[in-house]
């Protein structure tokens, strides 16, 4: 039985997006990484390929705040004897509960609330689910975003529930089909990724599902080694290790990884494609699949102050989870060609398994084969293969109830494809053109009329797009004269960026203002500058001329206080903070950057009034230490003032004993 319904979660605010466009701003997406002598020519063939340069053409999602309220969400409940599954349209189809009813237990992570944090490509996740990840190592681009959710019925009676959205990065389809017949007590995922253009490209698929940690919960895997990824600071690490003794700990348990670390297990070729996690009593979890979902992974947050803090961040005090994971590739470190025209289709499954109590305290090869028993011998591949492949198939003429719509790029792009005579996006799912809103509006106008119209520079801008069928109407615009000329050449530079046309997108910006002023133009510049061409004083002119045109834009000033106080300017950004808003002073991240001005002019008994045990600053990164840099820092320096020593040991030493990191203020996840 499928239905459709309300779900009430305790719930922060998402916000508006930030408006301005990722000019090499994202650092997620260029982290480096190393690989140990341990990883084969073979399997180091496809790590870091297909990695991309900027999160263009999506805006990031770093409104968000942590004042949280009931808030009824759209959802779909799945359910049978056995299972009741409840998903979330509106947060990128997140599977967010899977409850046993047989046994009265959850099987999932089911997080209490929904609260943003930056720990994604577009910023804005939460924790807890089955998050469907596609494209692009580093979270799903639509992960906070609504899906297109639509109730298939066939003759039989029997239903799928679909969802579905456009990509814009890879430029594909992606949807998620779920099943759940009657006396099953599996509930089944059809994942499914089209390329219907003519080009090339490559993509990419992890399901993160999050389970519960405690101190018994233990991760059983048919594998006997791992790749193992440790992440320092802009830099990943990829080593391989046996399983499941490294270093003379178990690491299938994980309370005793100290550090926050990816573990992908390296299942052999012919083996079954599962993972479980089990408690104490061996009841848990189970996620398996056919042979083209290969990867399996844990990640663990660690035993650490920060680790654990993380797990509250994202929820409540005492929440902690991990999760188990699920790809198309070995490691997240890779990328998949897809052909052009080229469609993937694989199924999985999740359900509960109860292997007793013997499954956790027994050694590797008896966990294994203890998972294998309870699942009454089926746990090998060609059953699998066999019981998986017929799942998915709806008899005779199938109805179709619309329940939500996700955004308008669907159909915008469909609209684009049909005047250039390609193919649609979908041959499967349909992007309905009443979903067209905002941010389509200025492109069909540009497509309908040929330019913008009269565009105000001080209205921020709501979207940019990839496609290259866009490039010419650009270009055609930029060259006609009239109110939205300068609004075109952004734009058309906006779109130069996006393929690396670096020179082409800074002569645009540069043609755009000399046109029209704006904030918009003048950041783009400071920051091409600043990240592309590692000229400081260029990009301090322009951020300049943007703070003074956009100076009630956060983002804006968050790239202003970044380069002043980079470069020396402290004074100037403490003149520019004290007058704004008292809504943008009472932002976290501008009041850290007032206090690294105050600490670089000397001014340690201020800066202590900021960086304090009180301190919150709502868009603080996963892996950023910056908190915790700047604490040690003023501390330090405070010490250093009050005692005349200069040693730096003693300094750090005594630093750590008088002034320790707050619990609130630590979120080193690798230190």
């Amino acid at each position: 039985m499928i239905s459709y319904e309300e779900y009430i979660i305790n719930s922060a605010d998402l916000g508006r997006c930030n408006p301005l466009p990722d000019i090499k701003n994202v650092s997620y997406i260029h982290a480096g990484y190393e690989m140990t002598d341990r990883i084969t020519e073979e399997e180091r063939r496809g790590i870091g390929k297909g990695m991309i340069s900027t999160m263009l053409p999506y805006t990031l999602q770093d409104g968000y705040n942590r004042d949280r309220k009931p808030r009824a969400f759209k959802a779909v409940r799945v359910e049978n004897e056995y299972l009741r599954a409840i998903f979330l349209p509106e947060l990128g189809g997140r599977l967010w509960s899977l409850f046993d009813k047989k046994k009265g237990r959850e099987l999932l992570y089911k997080n209490p609330v929904f609260q943003p944090a930056n720990l994604a490509l577009r910023n804005a996740w939460f924790s807890g689910g089955v998050e469907f990840n596609v494209g692009i190592k580093g979270h799903n681009p639509l992960t906070c975003s609504p899906l297109f959710a639509e109730i298939i019925t066939g003759d039989d009676g029997e239903q799928i529930l679909r969802m579905y959205e456009y990509e814009r990065i890879r430029e594909i389809t992606y949807s998620v089909s779920v099943c759940l017949p009657a006396g099953s007590e599996l509930l089944y995922i059809q994942n499914c990724v089209e390329n219907t253009s003519d080009d090339a490209k490559y993509s990419y698929w992890w399901s993160n599902i999050a389970v519960p940690e405690s101190e018994k919960t233990r991760i059983i895997v048919p594998a006997d080694e791992s790749f193992l990824s440790s992440y320092n600071e802009g830099q990943y690490l990829v080593d391989k290790i046996p399983l499941p003794i490294y270093m003379g700990k178990d690491l299938s348990y994980p309370k005793n990884s100290v550090r926050s670390q990816d573990f992908f297990y390296k299942i052999p070729k012919d083996e079954a494609k599962w993972i479980a996690a089990v408690g104490e009593d061996g009841y848990g979890l189970l996620q398996l699949s056919d042979r083209k979902m290969i990867g399996r992974k844990l990640f663990v947050w660690g035993q650490g102050q920060g680790g654990r803090h993380w797990g509250e961040w994202l929820s409540e005090e005492g929440q902690s989870y991990v999760e188990i994971q699920a790809g198309l590739a070995y490691t997240q470190l890779e990328h998949i060609p897809m052909a052009a025209g080229e469609c993937w289709k694989w199924t999985e499954a999740y359900g509960a398994v109860d292997c007793g109590a013997s499954a956790h305290s027994s050694n590797w090869k008896t966990a294994q084969q203890a998972v294998k028993n309870a699942f009454c011998g089926d746990l090998e591949a060609d059953k699998i293969e066999k019981m998986l492949s017929g799942i998915f198939k709806i008899s005779g003429n199938a109805t179709v109830e619309r329940l939500c719509d996700g955004s308008g790029w669907g159909a915008l792009e469909n609209i684009m494809r049909k005047r250039s005579g390609n193919a649609p996006a979908s041959r499967i799912c349909e992007y309905y053109e009443t979903s067209l809103g905002e941010e389509q509006k200025p492109w069909l106008e540009l497509i309908k009329n040929g330019c913008f119209g009269d565009v105000s520079p001080s209205a921020e801008p709501v979207s940019y797009v990839k496609a290259k069928d866009f490039r010419p109407l650009l270009e055609n615009a930029s060259r006609k004269p009239g109110g939205g000329r300068w609004y075109a050449l952004l734009q058309l530079g906006v779109h130069y960026y996006i393929y690396g046309e670096n020179d082409n997108a800074r002569d645009a910006w540069l043609e755009s203002v000399s046109e029209c002023e704006s904030a918009w133009g003048y950041r783009n510049l400071a920051v091409l500058y600043k990240n592309e061409y590692g000229d400081a004083a260029k990009a301090i002119e322009y951020i300049g001329k943007a703070a003074a045109l956009g100076g009630s834009c956060r983002a804006i000033l968050v790239d202003c206080a970044r380069l002043y106080t980079d470069n020396g300017l402290d004074r100037e950004w403490l003149e520019l903070f004290e007058n704004l808003s008292e809504e943008l002073k009472n932002v976290g991240r501008l009041r850290l950057f007032k206090a690294i001005a105050l600490i670089n002019l000397g001014r340690l008994e201020e800066a202590g009034g900021i960086v304090n045990k009180d301190f919150v600053m709502y868009d603080i990164q996963e892996g950023e230490v910056s908190i915790s840099h700047i604490w040690k820092r003023l501390y330090k320096e405070i010490i250093k003032k009050e005692t005349g020593i200069t040693d730096e040991a003693e300094l750090i030493r005594l630093t750590a004993e008088k002034y320790p990191l707050p619990r609130s203020l630590d979120f080193r996840m690798h230190e």
